[in-house]
């Protein structure tokens, strides 16, 4: 097995839904640490947030200016050093709480287990407000796969649906870290070096497939608001039926390019037709 893209697999998926990891000043796993803004984030997700048979994703508008993330787990990705930051802030164009992210050389996510079917409550909605663009990125290749904002949904593992080398992928990473990443997921992106409608492969792993919702510069500094059907996004990027939908997470990376991006995330919610 090719261990580093095994790696980077679990660090793309499995960091977005499991429990969080860090890594000591030796290179080997240590207790995470809270970061600023994040609510208990050395607590696995499993405690933190509790998988739920309804859309019912924390709202970022429900949180008080400087709190706690409350339902929401701050996930560090194993083997980046800095993390990305995020924040309860007002927005004074629309007066709403809402979450600021800003990452420098960092990358970390905020996650929500779920358990949804994805034909049934196929119905995405978020906002974000892109702080800048990240000009080294380049969606097509390891060393510029970052972003200024993006979206994660994630779907559950299905043994019976497995190919031989995802089961031996997960067997892997299941005796070292106790939990098998999803089987998939969908990362719906800004990026002005793509097409608005592009899906793009993930060059760390084909199990991500990226749909690009925003390319314009012109997007930097305005509110933009997406709604996608999750459940046609994903036969349209995979070519065959979902899984469950296992979890959603927003993210704010640039451990990849070494730069500096920031965005505002807005409340995001899973609905039926």
């Amino acid at each position: 097995m090719n261990c580093r893209l095994s790696r980077r697999i679990f660090y793309l998926l499995a960091s977005l839904m499991c429990a969080p990891i860090t890594i000591g000043a030796e290179g080997g796993p240590t207790p995470p640490t809270s970061a600023p803004g994040a609510a208990t984030a050395a607590t696995p997700l499993a405690t933190q947030a509790p998988k739920t048979t309804s859309a019912s994703i924390p709202l970022f508008s429900s949180l008080k200016i400087g709190g706690e993330l409350t339902g929401w787990t701050f996930q560090p990705l194993r083997g980046v050093k800095k993390t990305t930051v995020y924040t309860v802030v007002n927005d004074p164009e629309t007066s709403e709480h809402v979450i600021e992210a800003k990452a420098t050389s960092a990358a970390a996510a905020l996650g929500v287990r779920l358990d949804l079917d994805a034909k049934q409550t196929p119905m995405l909605r978020f906002k974000w407000k892109v702080g800048n663009l990240i000009e080294s990125s380049d969606p097509r290749v390891k060393d510029g796969d970052d972003y200024s904002a993006r979206v994660y949904v994630t779907f559950a593992n299905d043994p019976a649906r497995s190919t031989f080398k995802e089961r031996t992928e997960n067997a892997f990473f299941r005796t070292l870290y106790g939990e098998t990443p999803p089987r998939a997921a969908l990362s719906y992106v800004f990026t002005h070096k793509a097409k608005t409608g592009e899906v793009i492969v993930s060059p760390f792993s084909s199990r991500v497939k990226k749909i690009v919702v925003d390319a314009d510069p012109a997007s930097v500094g305005k509110w933009k608001k997406f709604e996608r059907d999750v459940y046609a996004d994903y036969k349209r990027a995979f070519g065959d039926e979902p899984t469950r939908i296992s979890g959603i997470a927003i993210m704010v990376d640039t451990d990849n390019t070494g730069e500096t991006a920031s965005a505002k995330f807005g409340d995001v919610s899973l609905s039926e037709k």
